[in-house]
């Protein structure tokens, strides 16, 4: 049995289509692992300019010329130390909420006519702390899974996750997938597509709704009579033609 030319190119496109997915592979790889060593290296400057700046400012509180108890200072920098913690442990939350309990305490033990000559400094290291956390967390958040974007790059073309979802959530529905086929091969009026979908008013104009909103389906002014969209066309074909290959 010989093999005709067109399946010869099938198969050298597929093998063409394997090639493009293997480099893109190695190169998200390679590409990551530049990403995660450059939010570590900034990740593990930011703690230390920040243990620093908190540091210093307990150490004016312990050589004022009112020195407060160490017990004081010791909750103070057991209580930091326990936030820096949460936060290398991604627990966003928790390292937030203890430095607020941190400035709670630094209000109660330092915020006297004693103490209030230290209390802004200390106050200014905890704030600037969590200042810089929140932009980390930002960082993590655009750059943290960059493999995982562009795999869903790869997959659907460029866009993110959450605009296919705005694409096919529409769809979601027999009764809009019914209209959509029907405007697919010609124009319906409201009055056609309520007799054959044999629906009430109401429930209709909800779903034509939807697919106005969703910018599948128009309505001509003049006319009055609904019809398909480019976009929603072009789905609707992309998706009989896919349903049909996994419907085998």
């Amino acid at each position: 049995m010989t093999t005709s030319n067109d399946d010869l190119m099938k198969r050298l496109e597929d093998l063409r289509h394997e090639m493009d997915s293997i480099n893109l592979s190695i190169a998200s790889l390679r590409s990551d692992e530049m990403t995660k060593a450059f939010r570590e290296q900034i990740g593990a400057s930011f703690l230390e300019n920040n243990r620093n700046a908190f540091r210093s400012a307990m150490e004016g509180c312990d050589l004022g010329a009112m020195p407060f108890p160490r017990e004081t200072l010791d909750e103070l920098s057991n209580l930091y130390d326990d936030a820096i913690a949460r936060y290398e442990k991604d627990d966003m939350g928790g390292a937030m909420s203890i430095l607020e309990e941190l400035i709670s305490v630094i209000d109660r033990t330092l915020g006297s006519e004693q103490g209030a000559g230290s209390a802004p400094r200390l106050l200014g290291a905890v704030n600037n702390t969590m200042q810089q956390m929140a932009l980390m967390e930002t960082l993590r958040s655009k750059v943290g899974r960059p493999m995982l974007r562009r795999s869903c790059e790869s997959v659907f073309g460029g866009l993110e996750p959450e605009k296919v979802e705005s694409y096919l959530s529409p769809l979601a529905s027999a009764v809009r997938i019914k209209i959509l086929a029907m405007l697919y091969t010609s124009a319906r009026s409201f009055t056609e597509m309520s007799r054959e979908l044999d629906m009430k008013k109401g429930h209709l104009q909800f779903h034509l709704k939807r697919l106005s909103e969703a910018n599948y389906i128009k309505v001509d002014p003049r006319t009055h009579l609904y019809s398909i969209e480019g976009s929603a066309f072009l789905i609707m074909d992309g998706l009989g033609k896919l349903l049909a290959n996994i419907d085998r």
